[in-house]
């Protein structure tokens, strides 16, 4: 087997693995599923908090063990948005301003320009092979009639994120399909088969650089 790979995953609560009862998550899946993929050791460190947000995350990103960590990296996942689409919408439920979402966008927009600047520098002091996919937002709330158009609005954010290292990764279709068969029992969090959904559409992203 060749040389190990670093992966280090960040963001909310979808990194952590909240709702998958007993498992981790999509991130233990994904690891697992790159090591069959590439036949490389992937050795996996997770950098998240239940209800992240993506001015929290920009904040981490000043962490020096995480910044050390991040300059060896090859993998990068990162989860977030959520979060800050749900504080947007607990002030619009006060307010009734659609400005919130406007600016809860702005704000997203700005916070991962910022992270996804500190990481590529990081690899440029440590240039070695690596990628990071941007895991795109479900819709848990698709009773709010609003609520999807806000979802796809964030999601465009992400996508316009893209460049040769980063990749938009779509979840979307696949969990309005699935509905609630793919969120654990009372809650927002998608459970077994949904984190399984995600770690094959990492993998659907592919490898490149590290295999084309």
């Amino acid at each position: 087997m060749e040389e190990e790979l670093f992966y280090r995953a960040l963001g909310d609560s979808l990194t952590v693995g909240v709702g998958s009862y007993f498992n981790r998550g999509f991130v233990s899946r994904y690891a697992q599923m790159t090591v069959e993929q590439l036949n490389r050791p992937v050795r996996t460190e997770v950098f998240a908090r239940n209800r992240m947000t993506s001015g929290q995350l920009r904040a981490m990103i000043h962490d020096q063990h995480v910044r050390t960590r991040l300059m060896h990296s090859n993998i990068v996942t990162i989860s977030v948005g959520g979060n800050d689409l749900i504080q947007a919408n607990r002030m619009f439920l006060r307010t009734y301003n659609p400005v919130v979402f406007e600016h809860a966008e702005q704000q997203l927009y700005e916070n991962l320009l910022y992270i996804l600047y500190e990481i590529q520098i990081l690899k440029w002091l440590y240039p070695t092979p690596y990628f990071i996919r941007l895991i795109g937002l479900y819709n848990p709330y698709p009773q709010l009639g609003y609520s999807q158009f806000w979802i796809n609005r964030f999601n465009d954010v992400l996508k316009s994120l893209q460049t040769d290292h980063i990749r938009y990764v779509d979840i979307l279709p696949h969990f309005s399909e699935g509905g609630r068969n793919l969120l654990a029992f009372g809650s927002i969090h998608p459970n077994r088969n949904g984190y399984n959904l995600v770690a094959k559409q990492l993998v659907n992203s592919g490898f490149s650089p590290l295999k084309i």
